[in-house]
């Protein structure tokens, strides 16, 4: 699920995730795990990952005619674990020199200090560039990967 990978969510924010949500420069995500929303700058990468589903369902981004709810809720059919690829995401974005709080930012996890808790907010948009060289980074392993096979 490239989708995973290139944006470091959680199964849960993938799979519940909402086409009003996505706009042009971020995701906005309204409530997540910590209680808080959360707004990921996304990349021109992240909109082609997203348009082979474009037309699939008018609310859901994953839909599933099959689910209560609506949307998809696991990859049953698939053996593997869907936090690697977060861990993926993380490792990523550490070895291409992005520091290791702004890569906790692009993951939404809450910062340990109390400044970083309480007063620090950075925006979608200061966090840009910290996403552009990530997927710049990933793109450039996929692709070494596949030339080398």
């Amino acid at each position: 699920m490239s989708l995973l990978l290139f944006t470091g969510f959680s199964k849960t924010e993938a799979l519940t995730l909402e086409w009003k949500q996505i706009q042009e420069d971020h995701i906005h995500l309204p409530m997540t795990k910590n209680g808080r929303s959360f707004d990921l700058p996304i990349l021109q990468i992240h909109h082609e990952i997203l348009a082979p589903l474009h037309g699939l369902h008018r609310q859901w981004v994953f839909p599933s005619p099959n689910s209560p709810t609506g949307h998809l809720k696991g990859p049953e059919l698939m053996q593997w674990s869907s936090h690697a690829h977060r861990r993926t995401f993380a490792t990523i974005a550490m070895e291409a020199g992005i520091l290791e709080e702004i890569v906790g930012r692009l993951l939404n996890h809450t910062p340990l200090s109390i400044t970083g808790q309480r007063y620090v907010k950075p925006s979608f948009d200061a966090l840009r560039p910290a996403m552009n060289t990530l997927c710049d980074e990933l793109s450039f392993r996929i692709e070494r990967e596949r030339t080398a096979i």
